[in-house]
C-alpha cells in the first residue's frame, strides 16, 4: 500500500508534464515585427475555401533590414475557432506536404487582423501563394495568390 501511495504523485506528475505544450516542437515561432518600413512587393486576397471563411489581404515583401515577412493586413479574418490553423507560403494554390521543398511553414495564426511571419531563409518568386491550413482537421481554410 506504501509503495502506491508514493506512486500516484509521482504518476500525475509524470502525466501533468507530459500534456504541457511544447513550444518547442516544429515551432519557428517567427510572428514579429519588420525592422523599420515594412515594404511590399507582392499581394493578393483570401479566397475561401472547403467551406471555411478566409478574407483579407496577404502580402510579401521587406522591411528595411532587408528581411522578407509574410503579412496578414488589419483586413485578415478567418475561420480560426480551432486556434490550429497554421500559415504556409507555397509555391502551389493548394498545398502539397508530400512535396517538402514546395511550401514553407510559417506560423499559427489565432486571431484577426494584422499579423506579421518573418520568412527565413527567403523565398522567390516562385512561392506564389500564402495558405491557411488547419493541420487537425486536415484541411486547407483559403490561399491568396501573391501578384
Amino acid at each position: 500500500m506504501s509503495c502506491k501511495i508514493t506512486a500516484l504523485p509521482i504518476l500525475l506528475c509524470l502525466t501533468f508534464i507530459s500534456c504541457q505544450k511544447d513550444d518547442t516542437v516544429d515551432s519557428p515561432s517567427n510572428p514579429g515585427m519588420p525592422s523599420g518600413m515594412f515594404s511590399a512587393n507582392r499581394s493578393g486576397a483570401f479566397m475561401e475555401q472547403n467551406g471555411y471563411n478566409a478574407e483579407g489581404t496577404a502580402q510579401l515583401g521587406s522591411d528595411e533590414a532587408n528581411t522578407q515577412w509574410l503579412r496578414l493586413a488589419s483586413d485578415f479574418n478567418a475561420s480560426l475557432s480551432t486556434g490550429a490553423v497554421t500559415v504556409y507560403i507555397s509555391q502551389n494554390q493548394n498545398l502539397t506536404l508530400n512535396a517538402p521543398n514546395s511550401f514553407r511553414r510559417l506560423d499559427l495564426v489565432t486571431t484577426p487582423g494584422e499579423h506579421f511571419y518573418k520568412v527565413e531563409p527567403a523565398v522567390g518568386n516562385d512561392f506564389k501563394f500564402a495558405i491557411l491550413w488547419c493541420a487537425s482537421a486536415g484541411v486547407q481554410f483559403g490561399n491568396a495568390e501573391l501578384k
